[in-house]
């Protein structure tokens, strides 16, 4: 997942900085670089320091500091888009990434721990590639990832002499055994810079079958107050950004125009009463552009006018009993600090929105200081905030200015508000503390204590809470036998949730909006075997027409429905998994498809694409919530933690025998297949069982656990790597298990055919995981098949790139399960 790590602290006394630290080359003492095929003994108290940067731009300038002095710099120049790599002789001590410099101003990176390093005199440091993404001119990406198979390679190829004497040691967080076991497992002068084996055979595939890859053009519905117009959101994601567009739909008049269209990503839509949609833009959570879409006239008279808000920021009450009137809240930046503040704002017309003073005395979170969220009652009263104390959340209740505080939310666990009561005196939130599962509570700020259990299933972890047209708390949502279920509170909201199972048999039936008036409401309709499909229910006329289909090439097309498979794993925890069977002749061979996370994630039974593609080809298809998989409790969650490459493989292997006991499967044609924790999955379950699977496919998976912790996101910050050491182990104390239960250092008992697939651009599972797999396998005789997909992050979202590994798997599986009917289409 992207961030931006750290912004532009420019100016004038910056770029003097700048200047001085790129003249004091003098001041480095001892550094220089090292010319290719050069030879030389090390001083003492100096070491060998590879500098290696990937960037997306051309970069004029990095500068690295030493012991923090202030004129103590390194600085390297002119770089290409791509990999630079150099080598230095440099001494011992304390090294950081200070500065980067894409064209006029530096990007700072500060005095920020983690980019720092250390050189150890006599040994050949490799402190991580410095990964640069450009953003736009004063913010960029930035961070460090453990790319050491790279390194070693450019080692060989430029300083052969250097490198056979030296064995290249990581300089991050945690240990790195690899380069050790590399140089262990064969003698260099053997070794092959390898590339895997390409994606060969053609496996002719149904049209159906090809347009599933195709992705929905369907981002978001909205119905307004008044229950007449519904806004659409929808995305062409062709090219890197895509295009936006707003469709407004009148369900009265049955038209439909597009009303707004945009460059810029769409996040999040509002209604702000009947005839004002808010439309935010940019990236989900941060500081965006507002626009404000007014609906004029009515029938073939209707126009549409923007309003854009001033300032970027943040749509915190739509205020739809208030119409022409939002809460915003917007960055007030001073020579003293940058703070949030939220105003009540006109939004009627572009004169009065610019004209509105943005001002501290203005603002309605008096009272406040260092808020970064905020929950309101009815009619916009703000009651309630989280704000930032250190690096501690804090809930803090009141009114009027006055707020004190309520609990420190830090563990997540004792309670997460998410709304208040329409009066705003209780918080809603959820809690698992001391509880099997996570519940919806509601909580007394006055004590700060949950005042009452709202909703609770023994082993069920609430998903959702339901609210209806008026803000009014009304139900809740949970994962039953993979579906989600509503259950509500009150008798009239009861009755509509029955209507609707009885008119949809079988499906999945969700309220997705709804009028003020509850009268008027867009549900969400589907199926294992059905792309979801939206519909406008009128209760007056007691009807309910299909208003958009979220994939509508695939309408009118027969597709295999799941079915749920319980097993017991080895040590008594009940285990759910749901099984595809196509129409194809018995016994079918099998894909077990294991799901990412693996804690917090889940499968369920809703249209997945990927399992109807592999249903299509004529494979059945096992799907295991195996534990830590969400929606089963907290004790099934905390099961997951440090379960990686055993109890939870064991889960699987319980869920598999229980489908081969009951089910028309063939036991002798099976192959395992999962992208990031399940391809890592499907890798260790191969070696497990040797003789059980025939073939793995891996896409975006780990192959070194201990890599995770150097090429990851989660792996940048303290409190990262905190979450890692606590859900997978400590790399420094647990170093053999990783060893054991990473299919890297197991590569030899890896002996089934293997198809690796993986986003260059992964910073998730860094494609480092696969490019070392490739590497071992090949020294081994196995080359896998590698489809490497350029610019993708973590798993495929091109379309093209999604038919390209469509069409690898499905030759892949055809060569190796031999060939399967394809099911008919029904």
């Amino acid at each position: 997942m992207q961030r931006r790590d750290r912004r532009f602290r420019g100016g004038l006394a910056s770029a003097l900085l700048w200047l001085a630290a790129c003249l004091a080359w003098p001041a480095c003492a001892g550094v220089r670089e090292v010319q290719p095929g050069e030879d030389l003994q090390l001083p003492a108290d100096s070491g060998l320091l590879l500098v290696a940067v990937d960037s997306d731009v051309p970069l004029q300038s990095l500068r690295i500091k030493r012991n923090g002095a202030l004129f103590d710099a390194q600085s390297l120049k002119d770089m290409d888009k791509g990999r630079t790599t150099r080598l230095y002789v440099a001494p011992a001590g304390r090294y950081r990434w200070d500065a980067v410099r894409k064209s006029r101003w530096p990007i700072d990176l500060g005095d920020n721990e983690e980019y720092s390093f250390e050189v150890r005199p006599g040994v050949l440091n490799y402190p991580g590639d410095l990964i640069y993404r450009d953003i736009d001119e004063f913010n960029a990406m930035v961070h460090v990832a453990n790319r050491g198979l790279l390194a070693m390679d450019w080692m060989d190829r430029v300083h052969p002499a250097l490198s056979g004497r030296h064995l290249l040691t990581y300089m991050g967080h945690y240990p790195d055994p690899f380069p050790a076991f590399y140089r262990e497992q064969a003698d260099r002068a053997g070794a092959q810079v390898g590339h895997g084996v390409a994606p060969s055979g053609d496996v002719p595939l149904p049209a159906a079958l090809q347009e599933l890859w195709k992705p929905s053009a369907l981002e978001s519905v909205s119905l307004n107050p008044g229950g007449d117009l519904v806004a659409v959101v929808e995305r062409d994601k062709r090219g890197k950004q895509g295009h936006w567009t707003i469709r407004m739909i009148d369900l009265r008049g049955e038209t439909s125009v597009v009303a707004l269209e945009s460059e810029v990503a769409i996040s999040r839509i509002d209604w702000s009463g009947d005839r004002a949609l808010l439309v935010s833009c940019g990236e989900p959570g941060e500081l965006g552009v507002v626009f404000v879409l007014h609906v004029r006239g009515d029938g073939a008279r209707r126009e549409y006018e923007q309003v854009k808000v001033p300032l970027k920021g943040i749509v915190v009450d739509p205020l739809p009993d208030e119409p022409d009137h939002i809460l915003f809240a917007s960055l007030r930046v001073s020579s003293i600090a940058a703070d949030y503040q939220v105003h009540r704002i006109n939004i009627s017309t572009q004169r009065i929105a610019d004209r509105y003073e943005y001002g501290r005395f203005s603002a309605i979170d008096r009272g406040l200081k260092d808020d970064r969220a905020w929950f309101t009652g009815v009619g916009g009263n703000l009651r309630a905030a989280i704000v930032m104390r250190g690096e501690s959340r804090v809930l803090v209740h009141g009114r009027d200015g006055e707020f004190r505080d309520v609990m420190t939310l830090d563990d997540g666990k004792t309670f997460s508000p998410f709304a208040l009561s329409a009066d705003g005196n209780l918080i809603y939130g959820w809690s698992e503390k001391d509880r099997a599962q996570r519940d919806l509570v509601e909580l007394d700020p006055a004590t700060g204590r949950i005042a009452r259990t709202l909703f609770s299933r023994p082993g069920v972890d609430v998903q959702d809470a339901l609210f209806d047209g008026q803000r009014n708390l009304v139900g809740a949502s949970y994962y039953e036998d993979g579906q989600l279920v509503s259950e509500y509170f009150d008798p009239t909201s009861k009755a509509l949730d029955a209507r609707l199972q009885r008119a949809f048999p079988g499906k999945t039936v969700r309220i997705v909006d709804r009028d003020a008036a509850s009268r008027q409401f867009l549900l969400l309709v589907g199926g294992s075997d059905q792309p979801s499909e939206i519909y406008h229910l009128d209760t007056g006329a007691n009807r309910a027409s299909l208003l958009l289909p979220t994939l509508p090439w695939l309408q009118g097309r027969g597709f295999a429905p799941s079915q749920v498979v319980r097993a017991t794993s080895k040590d008594g925890l009940p285990i759910e998994a749901y099984l595809t069977l196509p129409k194809a002749q018995a016994p079918l061979p099998l894909v077990v498809l294991a799901h990412g996370g693996p804690i917090g994630m889940r499968d369920s039974r809703y249209f997945d694409p990927e399992v109807q593609f592999l249903a299509g080809l004529g494979y059945a298809v096992l799907q295991v919530n195996f534990r830590g998989s969400e929606g089963y409790g907290r004790q099934f969650r905390e099961a997951g933690k440090r379960s990686y490459g055993t109890l939870i493989e064991d889960d699987i292997d319980a869920a598999l025998a229980a489908a081969l006991t009951g089910h028309p499967l063939d036991r002798t044609r099976m192959c395992a297949m999962g992208t990031s924790y399940g391809g890592y999955s499907a890798l260790v379950s191969a070696i497990r069982w040797p003789e059980r699977f025939r073939c793995v496919v891996s896409v975006a998976g780990v192959s070194d656990r201990m890599l995770f912790f150097t090429a990851s996101d989660g792996g940048r910050s303290k409190e990262g790597r905190k979450e890692l050491e606590e859900a997978i182990g400590d790399p420094r104390t647990e170093a053999e298990l990783m060893r054991i239960t990473s299919p890297l250092y197991r590569y030899r008992e890896l002996a089934v055919p293997v198809l690796l697939a993986h986003g260059t651009d992964d910073f998730r599972v860094d494609y480092e995981h696969t490019r070392r797999l490739v590497r071992m396998l090949e020294r081994a005789g196995r080359p896998p098949v590698l489809l490497t997909l350029e610019g993708e992050g973590h798993g495929v979202a091109e379309e093209a790139n999604l038919k390209k590994l469509g069409d690898a798997v499905a030759a892949f599986l055809h060569a190796h399960l031999g060939p399967a009917p394809v099911a008919q289409a029904r």
